[in-house]
């Protein structure tokens, strides 16, 4: 698996899939691009040759792309069951999954 992310200090999207995989000693490889907005950049360019969203995180899981940090964990979750990503209880993993999903700005 290779996980495509920006800088970490300013990506907290890109973090959040980081994050999880290390803590749960998911082994992946790490492929950090420079980030870049405009249409023209080669951040754009290389993200959507592998993607839609043409942006980070992007998860490349046996040549199939994954984005979105919640849809990440989601699968990363159904992949490895035995890492108990998500809280048992029900309450306690909606607000996992509302956090992972959250684009507020403090």
């Amino acid at each position: 698996m290779q996980l495509y992310i920006g800088n970490k200090n300013y990506s907290s999207w890109s973090l959040r899939p980081w994050l999880l995989m290390k803590q749960a000693g998911i082994l992946f490889e790490e492929k950090k691009v420079r980030l870049g907005w405009e249409d023209d950049s080669p951040f754009k360019k290389t993200m959507l040759a592998l993607a839609p969203s043409g942006r980070v995180p992007l998860l490349i899981d046996d040549g199939f792309a994954i984005w979105d940090s919640l849809a990440i964990a989601e699968t990363l979750a159904e992949r490895f069951p035995d890492k108990h990503l998500w809280p048992r209880d029900p309450k306690q993993r909606a607000r996992a999954r509302s956090l992972c999903a959250d684009c507020s700005r403090s």
